[in-house]
């Protein structure tokens, strides 16, 4: 890998809509990133009906509520992820999505993805990790809110299930939405590196590209910007 790999982070944002969708993909292509990369779920197997929105959720719908129900209107189908994975080839940028549970995994799988991203959320579930590890991908671990002791867990469960250290890489990552650019902690990166000797990326929740920027500069192989 010569230079950094770019992921455009589109996640939720097509808000169920698959139209929207493909232009989300054509503004990933238009910008030059590498991957264009969706979030992929059942949300009945992932979210608990009692849990309600984030605040920044309610601030962003304008309306308090169920995060389930929320998220269920916002969901492609899987039928439509194929349709959207094509779409892909046909533009000539890589598909990337992020599975949520552990039937999405076994889905995201046949459509043959040249990674497989974790999302930070899932970093200690431990069977969701096993199943990831077995694949024998290559991968991309987010940390977010993840401490020293959780991050090492993480790597020692998915290289004893058969993924090679080399094609991990990990993230630093942190999950306030927007992240002020002063708690971007990127020097986090360079403590992972040299703890666990692996490649390390960034996760960029800032506005602006600045904090990319510098996670380059500081060794970053790939960088994850959301975009809308």
């Amino acid at each position: 890998m010569n230079r950094a790999l770019i992921i455009a982070e589109a996640g939720p944002n097509h808000n169920g809509k698959l139209k929207l969708a493909y232009e989300l993909v054509d503004l990933a292509k238009k910008c030059g990133a590498d991957f264009v990369k969706f979030q992929t779920s059942i949300p009945e197997l992932h979210i608990s009906r009692f849990a309600q929105k984030a605040k920044y959720q309610i601030k962003n719908t304008r309306s308090k509520g169920s995060q389930l129900e929320m998220i269920k209107k916002i969901t492609l189908s899987y039928s439509q992820f194929r349709l959207l994975k094509n779409y892909c080839k046909k533009k000539n940028i890589e598909f990337l999505s992020t599975p949520f549970d552990l039937k999405s995994i076994d889905f995201l799988k046949s459509l043959k993805m040249k990674y497989f991203k974790i999302p930070s959320g899932e970093i200690t579930n431990l069977v969701y990790l096993q199943k990831v590890g077995m694949l024998k991908k290559k991968i991309i671990l987010s940390t977010g809110m993840a401490n020293i002791k959780e991050i090492r867990d993480a790597l020692k469960v998915l290289t004893s299930n058969g993924t090679k250290k080399k094609n991990i890489t990990v993230m630093q990552c942190n999950t306030e939405y927007p992240t002020p650019i002063k708690d971007a902690n990127l020097k986090a990166m360079l403590t992972i590196k040299k703890k666990f000797r692996v490649n390390v990326g960034y996760s960029d929740h800032t506005e602006g590209i600045e904090a990319s920027l510098a996670a380059v500069a500081l060794g970053a192989k790939i960088i994850e910007k959301h975009f809308t």
